[in-house]
């Protein structure tokens, strides 16, 4: 009786510990390159426009106060492959086959990118040239170090003006910063940025790509 109880015993723990590894094994991580059926998956996800959708992006995200009336840091965005496609589903809608969305991926692999958005002061000297051009006096105030264990250097810089709701050219309220990443350069692990702009009063998020895809 006691040999009994003690083989139940035995086969209990390699119970739990089989099941967890098969709970680790099924936990969402970062996928670099995607393969069809993953991008089926991230199509179909985002064309349900739920609140589930609304959370998925949330995580990818983080959002700082607005603590000064001068140029500083709104959010700190990552967007992986499968987040690419999310997007990009979500956005263009039920114009938007899978298909096309399938075609789209296979043409052109999306990359890593980090986005930085930033808020300007209500009366700003710069001009759409100065947010948009790399080598515009905007970009030397801002330092952006994306890092693993080490700093990874980005393939592609660019950005793009943000303007408020319905008004013209010349309301320029911010602009979006993005630097793009090689996919292979990128660990499922996690990640860190750290953005320093003109207070040099630098803002950090950091993102665990084990639980993101």
């Amino acid at each position: 009786m006691r040999r009994y109880s003690s083989l139940r015993r035995h086969f209990s723990l390699v119970a739990v510990l089989l099941s967890s590894s098969i709970a680790a094994a099924a936990l969402p991580a970062y996928i670099d390159e995607l393969n069809e059926e993953q991008v089926v998956d991230a199509y179909t996800f985002a064309q349900r426009h739920d609140q589930d959708v609304a959370k998925f992006f949330e995580a990818y995200e983080k959002q700082f106060p607005n603590l000064s009336p001068e140029i500083h840091v709104d959010r700190i965005v990552i967007r992986t492959p499968y987040y690419s496609v999310v997007l990009n589903s979500f956005l263009r809608g039920s114009t938007y086959p899978m298909s096309q969305a399938r075609a789209d991926y296979a043409a052109n692999p999306y990359p890593f990118i980090v986005v930085v958005s930033v808020s300007l002061p209500f009366a700003n000297p710069l001009s759409v040239d100065d947010l948009s051009k790399p080598d515009g006096r905007f970009w030397k105030q801002f330092d952006i170090d994306v890092s693993q264990n080490g700093r990874i250097a980005p393939r592609k810089l660019q950005a793009r003006p943000l303007y408020s709701m319905g008004a013209g050219n010349n309301s320029v309220t911010g602009t979006e910063i993005l630097q793009e990443f090689d996919v292979r350069d990128v660990a499922s692990r996690t990640i860190q940025i750290k953005v320093t702009g003109p207070d040099r009063q630098p803002v950090s998020a950091s993102f665990d790509l084990d639980e993101l895809k």
